[in-house]
């Protein structure tokens, strides 16, 4: 159980597909059903087939989560939080009574110490912030064409302050204030305050 509970963090990552708006789709990462237009990748399991259970890190906690959620998500990570990194991104999991009950997902290369997030920001720079339960929260508007046509009100925004930031080491401190990401399925927007900090990868 403890492999499949590592395999399956390394597929939760961030695609950076989505650099030119004239595409048709834009790559959200593996593992997200984002709906028609959409290209999410290959699946990941996120359901009881996870072990959550304990024992998996036996060291000091790999992250601190002090972020707060609202609008249509609602993640917890009371479970047990790892940090795992793959070629992509980094992701904070909890896991609970084998499923995940939270992630929040970044790949942000090439970031400064402050990055305002916008749907115009992710094509431009590829950076990725997701939110996960069962569902997927994503820093690019659901109407992504109709918000960088202009003609729609883009939903995503707020302020990433990245004190730190070494994925490879397992390592960040990020201050999200204000941060809002949209559902590509339902359009439910997800807000995110607050501080995170990881210390180690926990695999």
């Amino acid at each position: 159980m403890r492999w499949a509970l590592l395999s399956m963090l390394l597929v939760l990552g961030c695609g950076d597909d989505t650099r030119s708006p004239t595409r048709g789709s834009f790559d959200a990462g593996p593992g997200v059903d984002f709906g028609p237009g959409f290209d999410a990748g290959p699946g990941a399991d996120l359901g009881p087939g996870v072990d959550g259970g304990g024992g998996f890190d036996g060291g000091p906690p790999a992250a601190d989560v002090g972020l707060t959620f609202g609008g249509g998500c609602g993640p917890t990570f009371d479970g047990d939080v790892v940090v795992v990194r793959n070629s992509e991104s980094i992701a904070v999991t909890s896991t609970a009574g084998g499923s995940v009950t939270g992630s929040v997902q970044l790949d942000l290369d090439g970031a400064g110490a402050s990055e305002t997030l916008s749907s115009q920001h992710r094509v431009d720079t590829g950076q990725v912030v997701n939110v996960i339960t069962s569902t997927t929260w994503t820093n690019l508007a659901m109407d992504s064409g109709g918000v960088l046509g202009g003609t729609v009100a883009d939903p995503i925004g707020g302020t990433l302050t990245i004190a730190d930031y070494r994925p490879n080491d397992g390592v960040l401190d990020i201050t999200f204030t204000g941060v809002t990401l949209q559902n590509p399925s339902d359009g439910t927007v997800c807000t995110v305050d607050g501080r995170l900090q990881t210390y180690r990868l926990s695999f």
